[in-house]
């Protein structure tokens, strides 16, 4: 099967993991508030850590999926999660973690996501701002990001 020594190292790759992964968590809790309230200055300086710990997480990606091709795992979700199952029979431990780091995964999108939404809220809000200013000078035409007409 695979020697115990692998199954210690996997699960201190996933400890890691987790833990970049509730720093990205951190940093994007941080530039949600700073959308919400304008501090673009903030925003930037958050930009390059969170561009490091993506950085950080691609990698730890592609040590997990080196991992489970040296094992012979595919990386289809039901494998693994198969795989986890009946490596827990000889250490829980390993489990709880994997379900630690789908959950911060899923916790990390949910924030991406929200984050999306704010930036394209303050994107329309801006362009009706800008349109609202043209047509005041007199200048109605304007187009949008698809070069459509609009005022």
């Amino acid at each position: 099967m695979f020697l115990q020594q692998d199954i210690a190292h996997f699960m201190n790759e996933l400890k890691a993991e987790s833990n970049s992964l509730h720093a990205f968590i951190e940093i994007l809790k941080k530039e949600e508030s700073a959308l919400i309230a304008g501090k673009l200055d903030d925003i930037d300086y958050l930009t390059s850590d969170k561009t490091k710990l993506i950085r950080e997480l691609i990698q730890r990606d592609d040590h997990r999926n080196v991992f489970f091709h040296k094992i012979g795992l595919s990386l289809d979700r039901k494998i693994i999660d198969s795989w986890l199952n009946e490596l827990a029979e000889q250490n829980s431990e390993i489990k709880a973690l994997w379900r630690e780091l789908l959950n911060l995964a899923r916790t990390a999108q949910q924030f991406t996501h929200s984050n999306g939404l704010i930036i394209a809220n303050r994107l329309q809000h801006n362009q009706q701002f800008l349109a609202a200013l043209h047509s005041a000078a007199g200048n109605t035409a304007l187009y949008g990001p698809k070069g459509q007409t609009y005022i």
